[in-house]
């Protein structure tokens, strides 16, 4: 199906609160839509301070979006005192939520605390995402409604291209054992059937405890894992000592997409990067 390049009868100041949620609002507009971040991708949103220069950002802004509370805590505040209009992922009514701790699923009405908030990383979470900011964004710019539901199309038409290729590319290392670094890629591993092991922290603030660290170690011993991923937001020296004489290979995993284009593919180049890195690593 041929579907033109759109340009927008206005064009309303959107901020986001990280990398990856404006790649989806690009890829939503073919890239033409004025899409800032507040977080920069080499760091982490878990511990981030606002600059003043995010409070102008934020001042200015038509329409904020963020995660959420359990991803942005220092967003709480400034937005209650700010006129833009905002969207709060996690307040999406038809997500299933997994719990942060147990990879349980949540359902809405729960109280979503100590939630997975990594929600872009999963494609039907992707979906419901897309759905929302499309709306809101027609809110804001009605004479556009056509064309943003045309793209709104155009991006679930592509996501399940990605999705189906993915899982054919990940069917060989499904059953492949690997530890991460914290606790952010449940939804991406629900959605494709990974077999994680475990994690060395929840909460990428606090260090992993010692009786965490034997667990790992000790399925470390016994050769259960192929592979222990680390960020590059966060410093791999811990997982450099304790996967030594493992036979363990450590790799990356780029949840915030640092290298990723800001385009209309650069959502599906997210995906597809963690798919490569999670593949890479589990067939060698």
């Amino acid at each position: 199906m041929f579907f033109a390049i759109p340009s927008w009868a206005t064009s309303p100041n959107i901020l986001v609160s990280i990398k990856p949620l404006q790649l989806i609002v690009s890829s939503l507009s073919e890239g033409e839509l004025n899409v800032d971040y507040l977080v920069s991708p080499n760091v982490s949103p878990h511990d981030y301070a606002l600059r003043p220069s995010d409070v102008r950002a934020l001042r200015q802004a038509d329409l904020v979006i963020w995660v959420g509370d359990e991803l942005e805590p220092f967003l709480s505040k400034p937005l209650s005192q700010t006129s833009a209009s905002q969207l709060t992922l996690l307040d999406i009514p038809q997500l299933e939520l997994i719990d942060g701790d147990e990879g349980h699923e949540h359902h809405h009405g729960d109280h979503h605390h100590e939630v997975d908030p990594h929600i872009w990383l999963g494609p039907n979470e992707a979906k419901l995402i897309a759905a929302a900011i499309t709306e809101q964004l027609i809110a804001k710019m009605p004479e556009d409604k056509a064309k943003l539901e045309q793209q709104l199309e155009r991006f679930n038409q592509e996501l399940a291209k990605v999705v189906s290729s993915i899982n054919l590319q990940l069917q060989a290392v499904k059953q492949q054992g690997y530890f991460v670094f914290h606790d952010g890629y449940s939804y991406f591993e629900r959605e494709f059937g990974l077999n994680r092991l475990g994690e060395f922290t929840i909460n990428p603030q606090r260090r992993p405890g010692a009786k965490s660290l034997l667990n790992i170690r000790q399925q470390l011993e016994q050769g259960k894992a192929k592979c222990i991923f680390a960020e590059p937001q966060f410093d791999g020296a811990l997982l450099e000592s304790i996967s030594q004489h493992s036979g363990a290979q450590i790799s990356l995993l780029d949840p915030l997409g640092i290298s990723v284009s800001n385009d209309k593919n650069g959502y599906f180049e997210l995906l597809q990067q963690l798919a490569d890195s999670y593949h890479e690593c589990l067939s060698h």
